[in-house]
């Protein structure tokens, strides 16, 4: 009889049956999402003219139009470091998509928002970004799109503590071999 092989998860919530089986369908399935979303943000950043990354950053200012984001809000919102805003935002400033400004409650802050021309470049690639992510999306109805929203902030800083296992074996609780 063949030795059944580990469990690639524990967590009984995420076993079917006691296999793992159906996790690692979904892990498979969410990885291939997870690549064509990152193949559609770098076509919708090259369209604005940017990298992926400072596409993302942009989105973010956006969504902030109004009071714009400090480096350490835009660093947390895209769970990246603060040194890595400070370098992307110079660039997208010199490049004339950003305005840099202090904060007017803490002067030791840079509060960074889109500039006029930034905000041009994104009403142009309006249409093809509905396009894209209504085609991306045409299979959740909203009951099922109000659990992804919920879900996904949750499952990104779970990535991060995971991420940090990667970093810190220290951390990884080892099981004894039997």
């Amino acid at each position: 009889m063949a030795e059944r092989r580990p469990l690639t998860v524990r967590r009984p919530e995420l076993l079917v049956e006691g296999g793992d089986k159906e996790f690692r369908v979904f892990l498979h399935a969410f990885m291939v999402f997870a690549r064509r979303l990152e193949g559609i943000r770098s076509h919708l950043a090259e369209a604005v003219g940017v990298s992926a990354p400072q596409y993302e950053i942009l989105s973010h200012l956006r969504e902030c139009a109004d009071s714009g984001l400090t480096v350490n809000e835009a660093a947390a919102r895209l769970h990246c470091s603060g040194a890595f805003i400070t370098t992307e935002a110079g660039k997208l400033h010199r490049a004339g998509l950003v305005l840099r400004r202090r904060d007017a409650n803490d002067a030791r802050c840079v509060r960074l928002t889109l500039s006029a021309k930034g905000e041009r470049r994104f009403r142009q690639i309006a249409p093809l970004q509905q396009l894209l992510n209504d085609t991306l999306f045409a299979s959740l109805d909203a009951r099922q799109f109000a659990v992804l929203r919920h879900v996904f902030p949750k499952l990104a800083d779970d990535g991060d503590r995971a991420v940090a296992l990667t970093i810190d074996p220290s951390c990884i609780q080892k099981r004894p071999q039997n």
